[in-house]
């Protein structure tokens, strides 16, 4: 029988003067939006003690002195390889976090004001793991509009309160003693995926225990290159194949065929349209107008897919 933890009905300051909340923030040479992230945070809404961890991957001299402008803590990757993957990141941000509670976000995202109250709020409320929305920084931008659309159509603000099954490693936050009893962040040697793996790991332990609540909103700065956009997706799609998450063996099936790159793209664009229709139906006749884009990061996605399920099986594209 499963050992199951009572709920969490309350978030109280640590012991000490120890703040109540940590929020980690994993950065890798993203100095400039790392400043403005860092004075988003500084103008949280939160009436509870709060310190901000910035964790500098790759010993970055310009993400030493963003962190000493605003005056928070600065951990730096002491290990002889070039830089620390997003999971070794925050895993260490979180042994040197103070807080009973860990809230998660990266370098270029600007939290709402009021992103630590509802984070702290769904917790206290019994959430095991709680994220929120992920909005566009650069709206106007077709090519990060477009990144961002790829990445978090399951993560808009007018998605209702409720349960969900992962959330990105942007916006998240959870209990301590929760984080430590999972592991934190398992280890990923690839440039993503193990934000889903941890919410994986939570859903193993506590199966209802993520809740998606609108009050923790970030704004995400996507991409605003093409060539970067494609080839951010095209690493998304890999990761996806290589690390198998949430995939039916069909998927394998028919991802590994170089004939069904674009069905395959295709498939992925009707869950876009799905989910924008379940809770954004205002936004459908914009994903129209940046279809010229969607559909190569899109194929992106596929072909890096399908690379990633060839990977996991030792074979080459």
């Amino acid at each position: 029988m499963r050992n199951t933890p009572e709920p969490v009905t309350a978030i109280d300051a640590g012991p000490d003067g120890a703040p109540a909340v940590s929020v980690i923030v994993p950065c890798f040479r993203h100095a400039g939006p790392l400043a403005r992230c860092l004075q988003a945070l500084a103008g949280q809404r939160f009436d509870a003690p709060f310190e901000v961890i910035v964790v500098d991957s790759a010993a970055d001299p310009e993400v030493a002195a963003a962190a000493s402008s605003a005056g928070v803590r600065l951990v730096r990757n002491t290990r002889p390889s070039p830089r620390l993957r997003p999971g070794d990141a925050r895993n260490l941000g979180a042994r040197q976090a103070r807080g009973t509670v860990l809230a998660f976000t990266d370098a270029d995202c600007v939290p709402d004001p009021e992103w630590l109250a509802g984070a702290v709020a769904a917790l206290a409320a019994g959430a095991r793991l709680a994220g929120g929305p992920v909005l566009d920084a650069r709206p106007l931008h077709p090519i990060a509009a477009s990144d961002n659309l790829l990445q978090f159509a399951e993560f808009p603000p007018s998605r209702p309160d409720g349960p969900a099954t992962h959330f990105p490693g942007c916006n998240m936050a959870v209990r301590r003693t929760d984080f430590n009893v999972v592991g934190g962040f398992p280890t990923v040697r690839l440039p993503a995926g193990e934000d889903t793996a941890f919410c994986n790991a939570v859903l193993a332990r506590w199966p209802n225990g993520l809740r998606f609540t609108r009050g923790m909103r970030v704004r995400h700065a996507g991409r605003t290159g093409l060539l970067a956009f494609l080839r951010h997706h095209t690493t998304f799609g890999f990761c996806r194949g290589a690390l198998g998450l949430h995939l039916r063996p069909v998927h394998r099936r028919i991802g590994v065929r170089a004939s069904m790159i674009v069905p395959v793209a295709l498939g992925r664009l009707s869950y876009v349209l799905r989910r924008s229709g379940q809770w954004a139906p205002a936004s459908l006749p914009r994903i129209v107008l940046l279809l010229p884009l969607l559909l190569p990061g899109l194929v992106a996605w596929a072909v890096g897919f399908r690379r990633g399920l060839l990977a996991a099986r030792g074979e080459s594209a």
